[in-house]
């Protein structure tokens, strides 16, 4: 009897908070260990903004076709930042991407708060840009 009233509550609970049929989820990003080293981000709202972020050192390279039709990763150079602190082999970066602006996309040390955001220019493409 005690198992069976364990499982009517857990089978309530689970009723209780699943997503409505009509929701379409979608992921940017499979899930990572904390310490994981390196990590794939898109913008939600630009497929061109897809991003594989050295969280360690703070590299990081921006998915392009090639002119061959392929795909690599092109690398986004990133100015120096006073405060630009790295902990040696722990996880010193993250990459924020808006839903409403590819401007509003955002490399910051998570230890100094160092800040940079993905700029443009026509003849060197994209790189990471200092915040003041």
């Amino acid at each position: 009897m005690r198992l069976r009233s364990i499982l009517i509550f857990s089978l309530s609970l689970l009723a209780s908070t699943s997503v409505p049929a009509q929701e379409n989820l979608t992921s940017s990003s499979s899930s990572i260990s904390d310490s994981a080293r390196f990590e794939v981000v898109q913008s939600p709202i630009l497929a061109k903004l897809t991003i594989r972020l050295d969280r360690f050192t703070g590299d990081s390279w921006q998915f392009v076709t090639t002119e061959k039709g392929g795909f690599t990763w092109q690398p986004l150079s990133r100015g120096n930042e006073a405060g630009d602190v790295k902990v040696p082999n722990k996880v010193n970066y993250q990459i924020f991407l808006s839903g409403i602006r590819a401007q509003i996309t955002v490399l910051m040390n998570v230890n100094t708060g160092a800040t940079w955001y993905i700029a443009t220019d026509p003849k060197e493409g994209e790189f990471w840009s200092p915040i003041q």
